[in-house]
């Protein structure tokens, strides 16, 4: 009996191993037929068979990956987002330098910049940052941010950071350019716009016109932050005036 037992259980053993290689590699064919689809336009396609790979095996991190991939394809950052960070979760070493899931970050950061929603902004940025640290591009971003926010010392930090990375963006000297302006440097702002028209003289427009559009966010952003500032003292005057009326009833 005891033999039979121990000839038994090793082939039990072996079942449940040999269920999930089958698993794996049965989403794995999925995923497979995802990258295919993918690379014919299919997007659709392509997210129905990560979604298949997913149900055969909900940990499989490459069809998360590659489903984000489609998904920001098709505009959907949030859940391209979503998809990325779950692959990442189940292995980490995939955000380390890739390119797909940082720009997903930044686009999406760049978005919610453009709405003035600045805490959702620099959080994707420094989630881009974390992911590369070499990347110019996020640090120019979250610089923008930064100086839209009213934090030129920061957005000055950042823009020098993304020259040190690369120094061939006309658009940072611009930006840089506004932020010494914003703190009374004009020859330092002179010497920046001066370098950006020198990279490309043609773009002269373009950097007007940005640097107009940056100005009147950095002025929604200000009337914004007044108004708040202004509730805060009416709040805290009607406690203030609520408080001393209830000091005179308890005298009277």
């Amino acid at each position: 009996m005891r033999r039979l037992l121990l000839l038994v259980i090793p082939g039990l053993l072996i079942l449940p191993l040999s269920a999930f290689a089958q698993h794996y590699q049965s989403a794995k064919k999925y995923v497979k037929h995802g990258i295919e689809r993918f690379g014919k336009g299919d997007i659709a396609g392509a997210i129905m068979e990560y979604d298949r790979a997913l149900s055969v095996d909900p940990k499989l991190a490459e069809a998360y990956l590659n489903r984000g991939k489609a998904k920001r394809a098709r505009g959907d950052l949030d859940g391209a987002i979503a998809d990325y960070e779950i692959a990442c979760e189940l292995l980490p070493q995939l955000a380390a330098n890739n390119r797909d899931i940082t720009e997903a970050y930044l686009n999406r950061g760049y978005a919610r910049s453009n709405r003035l929603d600045l805490d959702g902004a620099l959080s994707d940025f420094d989630r881009a940052i974390n992911i590369d640290p070499n990347d110019a591009e996020a640090y120019f971003k979250r610089g923008r941010a930064f100086l839209i926010e009213g934090n030129p010392k920061f957005a000055i930090a950042d823009f020098d950071k993304s020259i040190s990375l690369d120094d061939r963006n006309p658009l940072v000297y611009a930006e840089r350019g506004l932020a010494h302006q914003t703190q009374g440097r004009d020859d330092q702002a002179q010497k920046d716009f001066e370098r950006g028209l020198k990279l490309n003289n043609d773009l002269r427009l373009m950097l007007d016109l940005h640097l107009l559009d940056l100005q009147m966010q950095i002025r929604e952003m200000r009337r914004r932050q007044a108004t708040i500032q202004r509730n805060i003292a009416r709040f805290n005057g009607y406690n203030q005036r609520d408080a001393e009326s209830r000091r005179r009833d308890r005298a009277a």
